[in-house]
């Protein structure tokens, strides 16, 4: 039985390392390089988390005779409350990062189609069009473009909602994740120590 919790709750704690182990990628803009540093400081966290809790299940499997006492089998479940809690944050953290590209590349397209959509832009559009009809195409065009803006305007609308509440989310797990550390973390550090 013990050896089954203690099996259990390394497992969770390595799953959650291996999961912050896949973020990275190449640099970017400065909101997504804070976030995507977070992740990184998120991922040595559980990794260090991983560590100790191995220190600990290997002190205890070796004391003759030893069982887990109810204030250890209460921190074996802190630190996997805790390793859940930093997973859910690490998600969290991944989606704000995916709506802040799509936020940047939807702005990107509203700035472009505001250029295009000027008497200018349209002209040069229907320019090398090659008919006789330029206004119907001018017309057209401009219509195209104002449809493609008034979507690209709620789409933006719509994911700066998200962002703001995706953002209040992160805050909380933070938090928590912060509260669940300090609770736990020297309570491990004192069990390795006694050990």
């Amino acid at each position: 039985m013990k050896n089954a919790v203690l099996v259990c709750a390394f497992a969770s704690i390595c799953f959650a390392a291996s999961a912050y182990g896949q973020v990275g990628g190449p640099p970017q803009p400065d909101p997504i390089t804070n976030i995507s540093n977070e992740l990184t400081r998120i991922s040595r966290s559980v990794t260090t988390l991983s560590d100790r809790m191995g220190q600990f299940i290997e002190r205890l499997d070796k004391a003759p005779g030893a069982s887990l006492t109810e204030k250890q089998q209460k921190l074996i479940m802190g630190l996997q409350l805790l390793a859940s809690a930093e997973q859910i944050l690490a998600s969290r953290q991944r989606f704000q990062i995916e709506l802040v590209e799509r936020q940047t590349t939807t702005r990107t397209r509203l700035a472009q189609i505001e250029r295009d959509i000027t008497p200018q832009g349209v002209d040069r559009s229907v320019t090398f069009e090659g008919t006789t009809r330029t206004d119907e195409l001018r017309e057209n065009r401009r219509n195209s473009l104002g449809s493609e803006r008034t979507a690209l305007q709620t789409l933006l609308q719509q994911i700066n909602s998200t962002l703001a509440d995706t953002n209040d989310a992160v805050r909380e797990a933070q938090t928590l994740v912060t509260r669940l550390r300090r609770q736990y973390m020297p309570e491990l550090e004192r069990e390795l120590l006694d050990r």
